[in-house]
């Protein structure tokens, strides 16, 4: 297959299935759209076979090295920052995941890094990446073409969740049920944290006691369920406030604060610094900002 730079722009023409999109590239030139804050619909697999990746993922610098592999949820916020590589990327509409791997692949919003990959393992992600990207140049096949391309989705999307759960605790606990209460509310609070800020609600959508509720995830994950819905919205809070022009009164009220008030002591609280002041610093370490082209800034 030819190798090209990529750009999202290309993707009508590249692909003949608009939920699935697979892209080879070595380089990333300063006009592409990647450059900029941007957020996707799909998931994004990345595998990088060689070379060097960064980009920013939310609030957080990602950094490939050598044969690895990452993935972006969709709604994260993020826009690539430097590189020499051989990387593929698929782009996957959530129906095209099994939902298994999607819950998995949701459970880690929080804290993932690049993982790396032995030069067997880059193999074979060499391989299904190029069979799938080549499988999309032409046209289903009458009986089975959906199925084979649902086939290797799994098969990629299969393989890095299982890069991922390498060594974490869930794997033995799996099927216990704090680790699926865990899993249920991860689920719950990516979907739903700009609308439900108490403990109680979601306690209450899983059937369970706010206590138990609380034990369970503290049990789990070291912190109880305020944190991780005060984490969620600060993480939120600080994508929009650098990658964005939206005023501070209209960030508050998207995460649900009526009280721009109440949200700015929030933040300044919880973040050690007032909106305005982290997103003056922000926006100030971001390459492509100035006052010449500060309409670049991601503005949905």
């Amino acid at each position: 297959m030819k190798i090209r730079s990529f750009n999202p722009g290309d993707a009508v023409a590249e692909m003949l299935m608009p939920e699935i999109h697979v892209s080879h590239f070595t380089n990333i030139e300063a006009a592409d759209p990647v450059n900029l804050p941007h957020r996707d619909a799909d998931y994004m697999l990345l595998f990088q076979k060689k070379g060097y990746f960064s980009l920013m993922v939310d609030d957080d610098l990602i950094e490939m090295h050598d044969r690895s592999v990452y993935f972006i949820l969709p709604g994260q916020l993020r826009y690539h920052v430097d590189s020499q590589t051989e990387s593929w990327i698929l782009a996957v509409n959530a129906s095209f995941l099994q939902e298994g791997l999607r819950l998995k692949l949701n459970e880690h919003y929080y804290g993932k890094k690049p993982v790396p990959l032995s030069q067997k393992k880059a193999e074979r992600f060499t391989q299904c990446m190029r069979f799938l990207a080549e499988d999309l140049q032409h046209p289903l096949y009458k009986f089975s073409g959906l199925a084979v391309r649902k086939g290797l989705i799994d098969v990629i999307s299969g393989m890095i969740t299982e890069e991922y759960a390498v060594g974490t605790s869930d794997r033995q606990g799996e099927h216990s049920r704090f680790a699926a209460i865990t899993r249920e509310f991860k689920e719950l609070l990516l979907n739903n944290f700009k609308k439900m800020k108490k403990p109680a609600e979601y306690a209450d959508a899983l059937s369970l006691s706010t206590p138990y509720l609380n034990q369970v995830i503290k049990a789990s994950t070291g912190f109880n369920v305020s944190f991780w819905i005060q984490k969620m919205i600060m993480n939120e809070a600080r994508v929009l406030l650098s990658a964005s022009l939206k005023p501070i009164k209209e960030i508050a009220h998207e995460l649900g604060y009526t009280d721009q008030a109440y949200f700015s002591r929030l933040f300044s609280r919880t973040q050690k610094i007032s909106p305005q002041g982290y997103r003056l610093i922000k926006q100030a370490q971001l390459p492509w900002t100035g006052k010449k082209n500060k309409k670049t800034l991601f503005s949905g």
